[in-house]
């Protein structure tokens, strides 16, 4: 990876038993009691999913098998490895849909939300958003103005993973652009300057809306759609030899690594039309 690259990996997480069976030993003794303490079955699976395709994801990167990576928090709650400073990376799931985002040296953080009714959105937007990003969201109408809304959210919800800060930094203490379909940018950080972070809008499928944030001035994000985490997961037990090589490779042959890929997942969405607003998919 070169040092201005995120790259953004999709994923489905309603994947069929079998394999969900076969990413659950990867994950540590204590994730996979986080699994059992959700209530409803379909969290507890599409949190093994989750965190599996995450370690497969990471593993490939450092060459190494999945289940022998270990991950510490920092003060904000920011996920890391523990043995290895770099890569950087961050997941975030909506629903059964997830991305994880991967860079090399660069703190990143993404977001996913669905894009759903949520009442009097002026009046959340007064809970969440500063003066002049409320004054953005009353500017749009229309159709416009529930999708910016969850654009804003997902814009600021990246930053806030980037920098690992979780809550305890104030959210009208920085401004984003809300406009859905035009440039995230970061317009204002307090106390610091708002260029140390670039943000790139995602249309991660149809219904909902994403966004990254990477420390920098830049951001080039290269998208990795589920076909190609799909011929991963068909043959996991292979996951940690050969590197990173292995994932351009099998993406470039059948989709699910030797079967249907239908086999692979229950239900949801196709990805394949999923690309970074303003880029091509490569």
């Amino acid at each position: 990876m070169r040092p201005d690259d995120v790259h953004v990996w999709s994923l489905h997480l309603d994947l069929c038993a079998a394999v969900r069976d076969r990413l659950e030993p990867f994950l540590s003794a204590d994730e996979r009691a986080r699994a059992q303490r959700f209530a409803r079955q379909v969290d507890q699976s599409r949190y093994v999913c989750a965190h599996g395709l995450l370690r497969l994801i990471l593993a490939r990167y450092l060459g190494t098998p999945p289940q022998n990576l270990a991950f510490d928090t920092d003060p904000g709650g920011k996920p890391r490895l523990r043995d290895h400073r770099y890569p950087r990376f961050n997941l975030t799931h909506a629903d059964a849909l997830g991305l994880v985002a991967v860079s090399a040296v660069r703190e990143v953080g993404i977001d996913i939300e669905r894009i759903c009714e949520v009442g009097d959105v002026g009046r959340l937007a007064r809970s969440c958003f500063s003066n002049a990003e409320q004054a953005e969201l009353a500017a749009l109408t229309g159709p416009l103005r529930l999708p910016g809304f969850f654009s804003g959210w997902t814009r600021k919800e990246a930053f806030l993973k980037a920098v690992g800060a979780g809550l305890n930094r104030p959210l009208a203490s920085f401004d984003v652009t809300l406009a859905p379909g035009g440039p995230a940018r970061l317009l204002r950080v307090q106390d610091e300057p708002a260029a140390s972070y670039a943000l790139q809008a995602l249309r991660p499928a149809p219904g909902y809306v994403g966004a990254v944030a990477a420390e920098g001035k830049a951001i080039l994000v290269r998208w990795r759609p589920w076909q190609t985490l799909a011929g991963l997961v068909g043959g996991s037990e292979r996951a940690g030899r050969g590197g990173s090589r292995g994932f351009a490779e099998r993406g470039r042959g059948r989709a699910d690594g030797g079967g249907r890929r239908g086999d692979l997942v229950r239900h949801g969405v196709e990805y394949s039309h999923a690309v970074p607003i303003g880029e091509r998919e490569p």
